[in-house]
């Protein structure tokens, strides 16, 4: 079974979540997925960076969940 639930970002708040985790329940089969329809140019700059610097393994950070949540980056 797929649902998909279409609303707008100013729709976004606690109750809404607090809806669909009622929805959803104790299931843990289930995948909530947030799509965005617009398009961003510099999103899309960053990405193509991104992409590169992933074919180049001087470029890539590994690091634990920890480490992630600690991590500041020097910009």
């Amino acid at each position: 079974m797929e649902t998909v639930i279409k609303v707008n970002p100013s729709e976004l708040n606690m109750n809404l979540i607090n809806k669909i985790k009622a929805f959803i329940g104790n299931k843990d089969n289930i995948d909530v997925t947030i799509s965005l329809r617009e398009y961003d140019s510099k999103f899309q700059e960053e990405l193509d960076i991104s992409l590169e610097q992933s074919n180049d393994p001087n470029e890539i950070i590994s690091m634990t969940m920890e480490e992630f949540i600690a991590y500041a980056p020097n910009k």
